[in-house]
């Protein structure tokens, strides 16, 4: 017997087997205390029915009864026993695949942010070091003054080190659409020295030649201006 017996509860309750199929089924129950149990609660069930299909029903139900299996919508007929069995196979198998597309995909989140975390401490270290080695150059010197905007404005320059780090505090992120940009000024026309959205970090100026100044100003986000194309609200000044 396959596992396809155990589907035949319900037509051996309503005498709908054959005979070969009903000798077989009850062979078969006498050992299954699953089919017992089915054959049992489906026979209560009958008898429930058959007595209440003995009463009269009532006028007009027929009619509505049809009319409202009309405007029901049917479900599709049942799945075969045997895709039954393969779903429920396949089910634990997509569950776990689900769990391990999950875990992986958090992971991965997981180790983008420790990446990122490793690259910010990184960078830290970076500046921290380039800092050190501007500040302990022989020739180092310190500039500092007001931004017209609000804030303050430090910069350590070194021809020996052919470097400055601008360091500003107090001062608000750059509007929509804008950023601020620095300038090396005093050798020609100002040259671009860089791009900040933000000022709560240093930033290294490397090759500042026969610059004599940097300056700041706010630009279009968008584009890369080859010259300032607002007035300057930082400036700071060393001689050659």
């Amino acid at each position: 017997m396959t596992d396809a017996v155990h589907g035949l509860a319900g037509p051996y309750v309503l005498d709908a087997l054959g005979p070969a199929e009903r000798r077989d089924f009850e062979r078969h129950l006498a050992g299954c205390a699953v089919c017992s149990g089915e054959v049992a609660e489906l026979r209560a069930t009958a008898a429930r029915l058959g007595a209440a299909a003995a009463r009269p029903a009532p006028p007009g139900l027929r009619a509505r009864v049809l009319a409202e299996a009309a405007r029901t919508r049917q479900l599709p007929p049942p799945l075969p026993a045997a895709r039954v069995r393969r779903l429920r196979r396949a089910v634990p198998a997509l569950a776990a695949a689900a769990c391990l597309a999950l875990a992986a995909g958090l992971g991965t989140g997981w180790y983008r942010a420790e990446r990122r975390a490793d690259h910010a401490e990184a960078a830290k270290q970076d500046m921290a070091h380039m800092m050190g080695e501007m500040m302990s150059a022989p020739d180092a010197r310190t500039l500092a003054g007001s931004v017209s905007t609000g804030g303050h404005g430090m910069v350590v320059v070194s021809r020996q080190r052919d470097s400055a780090v601008v360091m500003l505090s107090g001062l608000a992120a750059a509007p929509a659409g804008r950023t601020y940009a620095l300038w090396l000024t005093g050798d020609g026309a100002p040259r671009p020295a860089g791009r900040m959205r933000t000022t709560d970090a240093p930033a290294m100026i490397h090759g500042i030649g026969r610059a004599t100044g940097v300056g700041l100003t706010v630009e279009p986000m968008s584009g890369a201006p080859a010259r300032p194309t607002g007035d300057q609200i930082f400036a700071a000044r060393w001689t050659r």
